[in-house]
């Protein structure tokens, strides 16, 4: 009997930490007004109001935020009476890009965990992709051979890539994202699931990050996982097209720079 108590005892201790750890990976789309503050040329403050765009645990994405200036600013965030948190903006949407009026923030305050009550609320939502895909490659007005190069071209890059849901434990892995495209990734970890295995994978690519739910379709512990992307999280669908459009230019430029005679540059991750 006392076998059995000490083993539920650790079954639960297991999934309290299974919870703690999705409810800090996830990052909902959510829509929730907040006054921010700023501060102008001469250091004065400035109040403003915005919206959410997204949340998650360290930090959200606004939208309707006109005075932050540039990468690394430290604004205050309040949502109600008594409710500060003060943040870092990491990156800015240009005004021609996919994440224009948007602006992504995480907490500068070591072990403050945000929007706690609201994620605990809300379950991540993810669309389908395929089926995203096969109705805009039928409107497409570009050319076949051009639309397939940039819905299936996969672009080297470097980053980090969590995956969970893997084998019947629901196992957390981690390894290297080496190669991105709008349908998979291939990911290099010490652990390589079986084909067929059912994945959510959390991409980290320099500030952005981004989910997927997907299917592990070659597997080599040496070489890496083909992970086929199968549902993207709700809301980051602009961070992928946003991503893989940066790295079409890229290695645009890259080629251009070869053709001319010059050293080619490296392709690094893209920064808004």
């Amino acid at each position: 009997m006392w076998g059995h108590s000490r083993y539920q005892h650790f079954t639960m201790e297991k999934l309290s930490v299974q919870h703690s750890q999705e409810r800090l990976n996830k990052r909902v789309q959510l829509a929730l007004p907040v006054r921010v503050t700023c501060r102008d040329s001469e250091n004065r403050p400035v109040l403003e109001m915005a919206c959410t765009y997204d949340i998650s645990s360290s930090g959200a994405r606004l939208t309707g935020l006109r005075s932050a200036k540039q990468e690394g600013e430290i604004i205050a965030i309040e949502r109600g009476r008594n409710n500060k948190t003060f943040c870092r903006i990491v990156w800015i949407g240009g005004p021609d890009s996919e994440l224009r009026g948007q602006i992504g923030i995480e907490c500068a305050e070591p072990g403050r965990m945000m929007w706690e009550m609201e994620l605990s609320q809300v379950e991540e939502i993810y669309d389908p992709i395929l089926r995203e895909n096969q109705t805009r490659a039928a409107n497409l007005s570009v050319s076949k051979v051009d639309g397939n190069r940039r819905r299936l071209q996969r672009f080297p890059l470097t980053g980090m890539a969590e995956l969970s849901g893997v084998g019947p434990n629901s196992r957390q892995l981690q390894g290297g994202l080496k190669d991105l495209s709008e349908t998979g990734c291939l990911v290099v970890s010490s652990h390589a699931p079986a084909p067929g295995t059912g994945v959510k994978v959390t991409l980290n690519i320099a500030n952005y990050q981004l989910a997927m739910k997907g299917m592990v379709r070659h597997a080599d512990p040496g070489l890496g996982m083909g992970i086929e992307f199968q549902e993207i999280r709700k809301g980051d669908r602009q961070l992928l097209q946003y991503l893989m459009r940066k790295l079409t230019e890229n290695q645009f430029e890259e080629s251009f720079q070869f053709a001319a005679g010059q050293e080619p540059a490296l392709l690094q991750s893209p920064r808004p």
